[in-house]
């Protein structure tokens, strides 16, 4: 193969490419207009073409001029002429590349002229080329149809596919063209892809439909908002069931086990499905649906906001979010996140509530959001006990809080009941809350890991609610200094990775203020031989940093560690979820229900 030069007058990409060792290609693109300038050393002449002559029968021997190799037949795809009736003042033809009849699967220019002869060209074209292609250079359709199987099936969408069309092309984005098999097929949900592949590697992998963006008529945080607004659902799936590429809403089946909306098998109530993706069901009478949307639609805005701030590491897998979950003993008053366990996706459940211990859990916000929580947590910190466990509560609890504004969590959950009322740190207000006074080493300090998290809940408000840091400062302390956690990280490692954040970002501005408070809620002891000076200096050593963040068998645990275990559901209740779901689980709600039950039975 001959390398010609990329044809690109735009100089800053061309240059870019070339410098950075982009991968040489079969194609060479080319932009040519009449706005860029010669002032980077770019020079252009635009071209106004022939005022007389049709732009379709001068357009191939103008891609001659731009190095278009006679070897190759420009195709001409399309043509759209001026037209005064619909306003069109200029004309475009598009054009494909042939060679030896054999089309190029990928590269397309266009020529456009406005009605006072400006032309712009724009689009790749194929290099010189000296190769000659057999149809023996393809692979047999039978391992094309393997290669598109497995593709599919490493894709979590089933290995079952109908073909549409298949034809033969040469593919130019490697070094040299390489002959390939264009395939449309339909998949197993229903939608159509595109996939090259030359039956050994797989070149493109694209849908062949758009995502749609929906709305679900929900509360915006809880049912004492007042009356369902308009929460936009982002790429949803075009099945028009509660799915898109985070979420899939799924529901217990009548025979025990987990049905969810990409393969709906006989749930226990009916699914929710929408084909305009309008989710608007009224709470008194379509309670089953509205609960539905309520999840989906809160799960995505707590992402949403969570990414706002910088979260990346969702991961590509969805999160399943188990709707009408109940849990072991029938209890239904519970939420609970479980992380992703071989084969099995990560699964947020949330029970409906009872409307004697609990309730609205489906349909109050902070619900799903602290149990998303979790999932970002879980990406750094992955021991379940001790200080890890409440961490994570207290964190997952946090970012509810600032999304909210609110220190108050599950404003709605806590029915005026007698068992409402013993549940709920505020009785009938909020499940848990960052406004409170507790401290580490504290008589009162709780030791159940939901409870006891809201001294570290409450350190963090502190920051903003005492302290006058922004709201948003401090959740970017929060959430980059997860980032840095190890997997059984306790509150010095918490505290220390957020003053770490605070040099990176924010030039030692806070770090004096998050050891202060941090010290006011009794972590003075662990925090001793941590100070501002050990990691605010201009120049930090890698050893100075690793120094100030020991081990964690080099602190205090407050609960002893317990080994994880992949065979249990842990959570506050005790034994297994009703499903019999491996994987580790953290429960949204106290222990006072444990003993609540027993005292009721």
């Amino acid at each position: 193969m001959v390398k010609s030069q990329a044809l690109v007058f735009i100089g800053i990409s061309l240059i870019s490419a070339r410098l950075f060792g982009q991968e040489s290609t079969g194609h060479s693109a080319i932009f040519r207009s009449p706005f860029h300038t010669s002032a980077s050393g770019f020079g252009l002449t635009t071209n106004a073409l022939d005022q007389d002559s049709e732009l379709s029968s001068v357009g191939p021997s103008e891609l001659s001029k731009v190095g278009l190799d006679p070897r190759f037949i420009a195709r001409q795809k399309s043509f759209q002429g001026l037209s005064l009736y619909t306003d069109t003042q200029i004309e475009s033809a598009s054009y494909g590349f042939d060679l030896d009849k054999i089309p190029i699967c990928d590269l397309e220019v266009k020529i456009h002229r406005t009605m006072d002869g400006l032309v712009t060209v724009m689009g790749e074209i194929p290099k010189v080329s000296q190769k000659t292609f057999a149809a023996a250079d393809w692979a047999d359709l039978e391992q094309v149809r393997k290669m598109v199987a497995e593709t599919l099936l490493m894709s979590s969408m089933g290995a079952d596919f109908k073909p549409i069309d298949s034809k033969k092309c040469l593919w130019s984005q490697t070094a040299e063209l390489t002959p390939a098999w264009q395939v449309s097929l339909t998949a197993a949900d229903g939608l159509n892809y595109e996939i090259i592949t030359d039956g050994k590697e797989v070149f493109k992998f694209d849908p062949k439909h758009f995502h749609e963006v929906g709305s679900a008529n929900v509360y915006q945080t809880n049912k004492l908002d007042g009356a369902a607004t308009p929460i936009a659902l982002p790429d949803m799936d075009a099945s028009g069931y509660l799915s898109n590429k985070f979420f899939e809403v799924c529901m217990p089946s009548i025979t025990g086990s987990i049905t969810c909306a990409s393969s709906p098998s006989n749930p226990v109530q009916p699914f929710a499905i929408e084909s305009n993706w309008q989710y608007n069901y009224d709470p008194s009478t379509g309670k089953n649906k509205f609960i539905q949307a309520s999840l989906f639609a809160h799960t995505n805005v707590h992402l949403a906001w969570l990414q706002a701030h910088g979260f990346s590491k969702f991961g590509t897998n969805k999160i399943h979010i188990l709707a009408h979950a109940v849990f072991s003993r029938n209890d239904i008053n519970n939420a609970l996140y479980q992380p992703a366990d071989g084969s099995a996706l990560p699964m947020i459940l949330v029970g409906d509530g009872d409307d004697n211990i609990l309730t609205n859990l489906g349909t109050d916000a902070d619900v799903v959001a602290h149990e998303l929580g979790h999932h970002v947590i879980f990406n750094s910190v992955t021991q379940i006990s001790g200080e890890s466990l409440v961490i994570h509560e207290a964190i997952a609890d946090y970012f509810t809080f600032a999304r909210t504004g609110n220190s108050c969590l599950g404003e709605s959950i806590c029915p005026d009941t007698p068992y409402g009322r013993q549940v709920c740190v505020k009785p009938t207000q909020c499940l848990r809350s960052a406004d409170n006074a507790l401290a580490f080493g504290d008589a009162n300090l709780p030791t159940e890991a939901h409870q006891r998290g809201q001294f570290i809940s409450g350190m963090l408000w502190d920051l903003h609610a005492k302290d006058g840091i922004a709201l948003d400062d401090v959740t970017t302390l929060v959430l980059k200094g997860v980032d840095l956690l190890v997997y059984n990280s306790g509150y010095k490692h918490l505290v220390v990775a957020m003053m770490l954040v605070d040099h990176t970002n924010f030039q030692d501005k806070y770090c004096p203020t998050i050891l202060a408070r941090a010290k006011v809620r009794g972590l003075g002891s662990q925090l001793s031989d941590i100070t501002c000076g050990s990691i605010g200096a201009s120049s930090v050593g890698i050893t100075k940093v690793t120094s100030a963040i020991p081990s964690e068998a080099e602190t205090a645990v407050a609960t002893p560690s317990a080994p994880k275990s992949s065979k249990k559901t842990c959570g506050v209740l005790g034994g297994d979820t009703a499903d019999g779901a491996a994987g580790l689980a953290l429960i949204l709600s106290l222990p006072v229900v444990a003993w609540i039950l027993r005292r009721r039975n």
